[in-house]
């Protein structure tokens, strides 16, 4: 685990994982296919390494509360 987080602690590492993240469609909804979701797993479980394993209840609570900041997206009624 701790390769994992030497290998993302370099200089543009941040935007490296989140951008390898979003194509995984870690935070995005994904069709049902047997692909998108092996991917999508793949995300969370790197997330799991990088996070030394299952995600407490702390980081949640940390998560919600940086959710909580952003401003929300206009969003049109369809």
């Amino acid at each position: 685990m701790g390769q994992y987080r030497n290998l993302f602690s370099g200089r543009s590492a941040s935007d490296v994982l989140s951008h390898m993240l979003y194509d995984l469609g870690t935070f995005t909804e994904t069709s049902e296919t047997a692909e998108d979701m092996a991917l999508k797993n793949y995300g969370i479980r790197l997330l799991r390494i990088l996070g030394g394993g299952e995600v407490g209840e702390t980081a949640i609570q940390a998560m919600v509360k940086q959710l909580m900041k952003q401003s929300l997206k206009n969003m049109k009624e369809e």
